[in-house]
């Protein structure tokens, strides 16, 4: 994959710290990789790691209070229904040739509603293989060896539960110590490698999961899209956490109390892997309220935007509102798209869509239609 460093292991007993960390020092490491992160930027090849707009931020709790609160039994109905709609979806058979990586996924439980709607999941995670599952050794041939790079199926969606032990502001205390001995280097090389695989290969929807922290100044994401306690999602405990990526974060919501008080603190006190693994694990209602929002059949132009993102969305929405599906759209705009031929592309949609709409120069330089 495009980027990798020469590396070396630091000395800790945490699984994931058993891994590989660039030669460099902090400082450094952070530095040179948001001069990286600034060139892709700069290219345009893509739009992968653009910030959200403030139209597309959400912070869950208003939506739920807005809602109103839920009995326990109420909201577990609901997400019981989440869980039918996610299980409908693999009747039909159309997610089979779409791939979704998950990383960092003990549990698997953010993933359980992809596998049941029949997408091909895979599932990454030092504890369970020290060999496919450290993500510290992804690149190019990794995947071409292990799994055929999924035999030219298309990867849908990566998400990733990256490591929090050295970026939440619940361990703030041990931050100068990981800062020195290198665990916190590790840490961000992950996040890094999760980057690096999300660039590679381009999926339309991509999330990284961490509790309130400094996960995105140090390993330079972009700001975050979604903030949500699992209160807000039928899960009766508070833990704040943020996601950032390119996905659609205007998930419905199950409110409930929290009941049961913070799990980062009261619930799941400790420093054992055990307790650690206990306070990672997704949330259940968050899992399926994100595969609602944004699986490939009930948001189809997420999957378009994001294959063609330097094209106006706006102008792939009324394609798909049209009638033309992906593999449409793959037929009459692949080479242009390819060749870096952005106009030509805007030209083919607004001649095939013909009186549905008119196009306008935009101040981006590209066409865009008017309804």
């Amino acid at each position: 994959m495009n980027g990798f460093t020469s590396i070396h292991t630091a000395l800790s007993h945490a699984p994931e710290h058993q891994c590989s960390v660039p030669d460099l020092p902090l400082s450094q490491v952070v530095t040179q990789y948001a001069s990286i992160a600034q060139q892709m930027d700069e290219e345009g090849a893509h739009r992968l790691f653009v910030a959200p707009s403030a139209t597309d931020v959400v912070r869950l709790g208003a939506k739920a209070r807005s809602h109103g609160l839920l009995s326990l039994h109420d909201a577990a109905s609901v997400i019981t229904k989440w869980k039918d709609q996610a299980a409908d979806q693999a009747k039909t058979g159309a997610n089979s040739g779409k791939v979704v990586l998950s990383l960092f996924d003990k549990s698997g439980q953010w993933s359980d509603p992809w596998v049941e709607a029949g997408y091909q999941v895979y599932r990454f995670d030092i504890q369970d293989n020290p060999e496919l599952g450290d993500v510290s050794k992804f690149d190019v041939e990794f995947f071409k060896e292990f799994f055929g790079d999924f035999q030219g199926a298309d990867v849908y969606a990566i998400i990733a539960a990256c490591p929090c032990t050295d970026f939440a502001n619940s361990g703030a205390k041990h931050f100068a110590a990981k800062d020195l001995d290198g665990r916190t280097a590790i840490s961000i090389e992950l996040v890094h490698q999760t980057i690096r695989l999300v660039e590679y290969y381009r999926p339309s929807i991509w999330a990284v999961e961490n509790p309130v922290g400094r996960i995105e100044k140090l390993a330079g994401l972009p700001p975050w899209r979604l903030s949500f306690n699992p209160c807000d999602l039928g899960d009766p405990y508070t833990k704040k956490t943020l996601i950032w990526g390119r996905f659609n974060a205007d998930l419905p919501v199950a409110p409930v109390l929290p009941t049961e008080g913070s799990k980062m603190h009261t619930q799941y006190g400790g420093s054992s892997l055990a307790t650690k693994n206990a306070r990672s694990v997704t949330p259940e209602g968050f899992a399926y309220a994100f595969f609602l929002a944004n699986n490939a059949a009930d948001n189809p132009v997420l999957e378009i935007c994001g294959k063609y993102d330097r094209i106006d969305p706006r102008l792939l929405a009324l394609a798909v509102q049209n009638g033309l599906e992906l593999q449409d759209l793959s037929a009459l705009l692949d080479d242009a798209y390819y060749d870096c031929d952005d106009h030509a592309v805007t030209q083919l949609l607004n001649d095939r869509l013909g009186d549905v709409a008119y196009s306008v120069a935009e101040s981006t330089g590209q066409l865009a239609m008017v309804i």
